[in-house]
């Protein structure tokens, strides 16, 4: 049964309304991300949730009660808060602060208990900053503030814990560290409700997402059904790749804006072995059709391949290219406007990718690592190779698309004089 559930759920400040019906259920043992453009309503439902803020409509209940009927000592009992830029007083030490986490389990009038004291260290052991104890707030940094503040929230031994912006102003370190933590959390059979700005954070550290936009939830479920193509563009005005790593084990999201070309354009793109991904991504987002080919499955090209290239040939894993891939993959470099290969290296399992090269009208070679160097097949490849650069642009990754524009550009211009 779900720990923690809004129905209906209608928020705002006065007579502006931010967020309309909202409908969310939480387990314990869930870290559930809240994900959305700013001004979306993603702190006002974390608020709303710790009791702050009450709902002009709709119910809350924690376990059942509803959450306008505890008291805010009770309450406290049950949600942690870890805010956004919250203030600690700078003379105070860690363990003064932790400590202020058990207060919601002191009676009237009492102090700190030698119990108290062990589950504030405790506390401060799990987040890393035991060594911290008694140094002064003035003297951490952002990662150890934000530790600090898990901490604390640790402390209070909740049931639910509730984190706005935990990761935002911290490097990479202080960010997976902190996500880490709060999964931890939910090992132990704690229920996290984390307000994120970073995509691909949110996708690799929740078990499930919660997508507001336009004033309501968009999308909700697991990363991946949520953190679609379409969704991201009607959520954020953005267009996005959105596919798995090489691993296949992690969902990589890459947000851009996409031009848009006054004529249809496609480009064949011949890589493999990590040399075309980046080749693949700057052809889309300016706007190119792109299809490429031949790779292997388990290639790291092949993923980014799959989610933005209108057609991709592909192959098993350390297979050869056989002579019916090998022609899907000359028709496709054939019909393209231009094709690109990438500065792969060439052995006998794909040198065919060379000879389907050489179907293409307009061809650029791409050539930060010189050939002599990816050349495993005692000569032949270069061969090849040389033949082609000789009605070929040669260039480099950083001028691509420049490469790509002039020789399209030159070929305009050889069809109106013929």
């Amino acid at each position: 049964m779900p720990y923690l559930q809004l129905k209906g759920v209608t928020l705002g400040y006065g007579s502006h309304v931010v967020l309309r019906h909202i409908d969310l259920e939480v387990s314990l043992g869930e870290v559930v991300g809240i994900i959305g453009p700013n001004g979306s309503g993603k702190s006002t439902l974390i608020r709303a949730i710790s009791g702050v803020l009450s709902p002009s409509s709709g119910r809350m209940t924690l376990n059942g009660q509803d959450i306008s009927r505890l008291s805010r000592h009770s309450l406290a009992q049950l949600v942690a808060v870890v805010p956004q830029n919250a203030y600690l007083p700078e003379t105070f030490t860690t363990l003064e602060i932790v400590l202020l986490g058990r207060y919601p389990h002191l009676g009237l009038l009492r102090h700190e208990s030698q119990s108290d004291l062990s589950i504030a260290l405790d506390a401060m052991e799990r987040t890393g900053i035991a060594s911290l104890a008694e140094r002064r707030v003035g003297q951490l940094s952002g990662g150890e503030r934000q530790r600090l503040l898990i901490a604390r929230a640790l402390a209070q031994q909740p049931r639910v814990v509730l984190l706005d912006e935990p990761t935002a102003h911290l490097d990479i370190q202080h960010q997976i560290q902190v996500m880490e933590l709060v999964q931890g959390l939910a090992d132990q059979g704690v229920a996290a409700i984390a307000a994120i700005h970073d995509f691909s954070v949110a996708a690799r550290f929740c078990h499930r997402l919660l997508l507001l936009s336009d004033g309501g939830v968009r999308a909700e479920g697991p990363p991946e059904s949520v953190m679609t193509p379409g969704n991201i563009e009607a959520a954020f005005g953005v267009n996005a790749l959105v596919y798995r790593d090489a691993l296949g084990d992690r969902l990589v999201i890459n947000p851009f804006f996409r031009r848009s070309r006054s004529e249809p354009c496609r480009i064949h793109v011949i890589g493999g072995g990590g040399r075309g991904a980046t080749a693949i991504r700057r052809l889309h987002e300016e706007g190119f059709e792109v299809t490429a080919g031949v790779l292997n499955e388990g290639d790291a090209d092949l993923a980014i391949a799959l989610a933005v290239c209108t057609e991709v040939v592909v192959i098993p894993p350390f297979a050869a290219i056989d002579r019916l891939k090998h022609e899907q993959n000359r028709k496709l470099a054939a019909q393209a406007d231009c094709v690109v290969v990438c500065d792969v290296p060439f052995g006998k399992a794909n040198l065919l990718n060379l000879e389907a090269a050489a179907e293409a009208r307009r061809l650029v070679l791409l050539e930060d690592t010189p050939m002599e160097a990816r050349d495993f097949t005692a000569g032949v490849a270069s061969a090849l190779y040389s033949r082609l650069s000789r009605r070929a642009k040669c260039t480099v990754l950083r001028d691509l698309i420049s490469s790509i524009e002039e020789t399209l550009a030159e070929g305009r211009m050889a069809c109106s004089r013929g």
